[in-house]
């Protein structure tokens, strides 16, 4: 299990174990006791854990309004080539909106960087301002 707590000496945030009985500051060196440390936020996911210390120390000494909870970012699925043939294998000719529709629900890309991506790759192509169609 992971913490965010504040040096008491340099007031920076950072992370430690809380498992061990001892950390020092990673900004002025100074050791601490863990269990004497107020913890501003505990999670057992490191990334998690390293977004509350970027909060803690980008807020500064506003500690008493960092509540704690952290959004976490959903992970875009980018999709290969053959997976965008086969998203496309049913439409023939198309715009944006019915590309948006086609991707409802599921996490992957945005409509415009999936666009961009299939005229790159030249699986589609431009039959006219604002339509596509299959290459």
């Amino acid at each position: 299990m992971f913490g965010a707590v504040v040096c008491p000496r340099c007031r920076k945030g950072f992370a430690v174990d809380l498992e061990h009985r001892s950390s020092s500051c990673p900004h002025c060196g100074r050791q601490i006791q863990v269990r004497r440390m107020k913890v501003h936020f505990s999670s057992s996911s490191a990334s998690l854990t390293a977004q509350a210390v970027g909060e803690l120390n980008r807020k500064g000494r506003e500690l008493k309004s960092f509540d704690g909870e952290i959004e976490q970012k959903t992970k875009r699925i980018v999709l290969s080539p053959v997976q965008i043939e086969i998203l496309i294998r049913d439409m023939e000719e198309f715009d944006l909106a019915e590309l948006e529709g086609k991707l409802a629900g599921r996490m992957v890309m945005s409509p415009d960087e999936l666009l961009r991506r299939m005229l790159s790759l030249g699986l589609v192509y431009e039959s006219s301002p604002g339509r596509y169609r299959r290459a």
